[in-house]
């Protein structure tokens, strides 16, 4: 097949996914062009040219981002093709199931037809930083959890998401963060730390940051898409995010280096875990059975069956 993946990442994990997604289906014999959200890089594919397609998305309060739905709306039309979704957030929980609700529709208008769906755990790039440990968990699992998905695509039994009527209302009513950045964004601002290094300006997926008159970063209300890049990016941590700025997320999950780091644990989630992380464990045990299914060795048992060897 010719497979073609639409992601827009903000901080990189929803494109670290897609990245995965299509190693896989590689890995298979297929072919894959994967392509993410830039707001000066217009799609320059033929949509029609591909077989199936596939798109990503970070879930920003039980919904997809704004800019995400304008870019399926602005899709052309096509005769009934497959296409699959992969989204991302830092929580297991059922809400989210419903994000996908207002662009699936306006995508099976033009032809599209949602054949599988999934939700993928990373760690949160607002609110709070995760500690290592569960970040190790979550990307030793992501490798081997889009591997069971594309897999499950090539079989015709990957699982889908059904969303559930409470779940399109409350999605419905949480779509309110759409104006969020609009809000938040005329009251964000560099503080005297910054060294006019531009990563963000040269990094913001939307455009939504310039450099005025006098030489200062400034935001565009109208592009801002909360995606968190900026404040994530900067690095010498010099964003004010208006009112979010309590709760953001300053300095990249170093993935790799915690995933080869011994001392870090790969398994803080599990059934002795206490507190909010106790919850994730329905979703862990999904994933596990779902391994199971398509013969995929459970990563964290092969991590800690590979270090204990050595």
């Amino acid at each position: 097949m010719k497979i073609l993946l639409l992601t827009f990442t903000g901080t990189g994990n929803t494109k670290l996914c897609g990245d995965y997604i299509q190693k896989h289906f590689i890995s298979f014999g297929h072919e894959v062009t994967h392509i993410v959200y830039k707001y000066d890089e217009p799609l320059t594919v033929n949509v029609n040219d591909f077989d199936m397609l596939g798109v990503g998305y970070p879930i920003h309060a039980f919904n997809a981002p704004e800019v995400f739905y304008k870019w399926m709306k602005s899709l052309p039309k096509v005769d009934n093709m497959p296409y699959f979704i992969y989204k991302v957030s830092g929580e297991p929980f059922p809400l989210n199931n419903a994000s996908s609700y207002h662009f699936v529709k306006v995508l099976k208008k033009k032809g599209y037809q949602k054949k599988y769906e999934k939700h993928f755990l990373m760690p949160y790039n607002i609110i709070f930083r995760y500690k290592d440990e569960i970040a190790k968990q979550m990307y030793l699992y992501l490798e081997a959890l889009t591997k069971a998905y594309v897999t499950g695509i090539i079989d015709g039994d990957a699982e889908s998401i059904k969303y559930r009527f409470y779940q399109k209302v409350i999605s419905f009513l949480l779509r309110i963060e759409w104006i969020a950045p609009k809000v938040n964004a005329p009251i964000s601002s560099m503080s005297k730390k910054c060294t006019k290094c531009q990563v963000c300006l040269r990094n913001c997926p939307t455009g939504a940051i310039y450099l005025n008159k006098k030489g200062r970063m400034k935001f565009k209300a109208p592009k801002c898409a909360m995606c968190m890049r900026c404040t994530y990016s900067c690095p010498v941590n010099a964003i004010r995010f208006g009112i979010m700025n309590p709760w953001k997320v300053n300095g990249a999950y170093r993935y790799e280096a915690i995933k080869n780091d011994k001392d870090i644990a790969p398994n803080y989630i599990n059934h002795s875990t206490k507190g909010y992380f106790k919850l994730f464990n329905k979703y862990f045990d999904k994933q596990k059975e779902l391994l199971e299914k398509y013969h995929i060795p459970n990563p964290i048992e092969e991590y800690l069956e590979l270090n204990n060897e050595e």
